[in-house]
């Protein structure tokens, strides 16, 4: 199977320039089919069928149905940027409620565990998953810890970097669980969180 990686290649390669447009109706398209299936469910016959493009076309731009997936579940991470409140607590409960409607709303919580069955085959999707959404994410808490920290709200010493996996872990341990997962669920979880960061 093709690797993202080459896929990369291919649309790079001298030529007609990649259409833009083509990107954003696949998308979007993706996005549609993940909401509506879920990502087991989730056809790339369906999306060029809905936007009219290709097969082949989807798969120079996108490796494989996981590929296009992370990169529709990639754009929806724009909108999970730290709010500018100044309550820690408060702006890392409104990141997790972000991110949780955005995996659960779409429908791509098992993508995670479709990417970790295919890691020791496919160890590229992985690390496409954490390049463009773990790490986007753990950067955005990571910079509210870290700007509570100068402000002298958390501890000189307080290890972010394992808050950060500790806010992060909350919500995949939370749907295995099966645990509520509504603000004031998540508001407690970040409340013991911030608690022993603090001085």
């Amino acid at each position: 199977m093709t690797s993202p990686a080459a896929a990369d290649s291919v649309s790079r390669r001298a030529g007609r320039p990649r259409d833009p447009d083509i990107d954003r109706k696949l998308i979007e398209a993706a996005l549609v089919e993940l909401g509506a299936q879920g990502f087991a469910g989730m056809s790339i016959d369906r999306i060029s069928e809905r936007t009219g493009v290709g097969k082949p076309a989807i798969y120079r731009r996108f490796a494989d149905k996981a590929a296009l997936a992370i990169a529709a579940i990639t754009a929806l991470t724009l909108n999970e940027g730290p709010a500018a409140s100044g309550d820690l607590v408060e702006d890392l409960t409104r990141q997790m409620l972000l991110a949780h409607g955005n995996l659960e709303t779409r429908g791509s919580v098992p993508l995670l565990g479709t990417l970790l069955a295919e890691r020791d085959r496919q160890p590229e999707l992985i690390g496409m998953y954490r390049e463009r959404l773990f790490a986007p994410r753990a950067a955005k808490a990571a910079a509210l810890l870290l700007d509570a920290q100068v402000r002298g709200l958390l501890r000189d010493d307080a290890d972010i970097p394992a808050a950060v996996l500790l806010l992060m872990g909350f919500l995949p341990a939370s749907y295995v669980s099966g645990q509520p997962l509504d603000a004031d669920h998540m508001r407690a979880a970040v409340r013991i969180i911030v608690a022993g960061l603090k001085a």
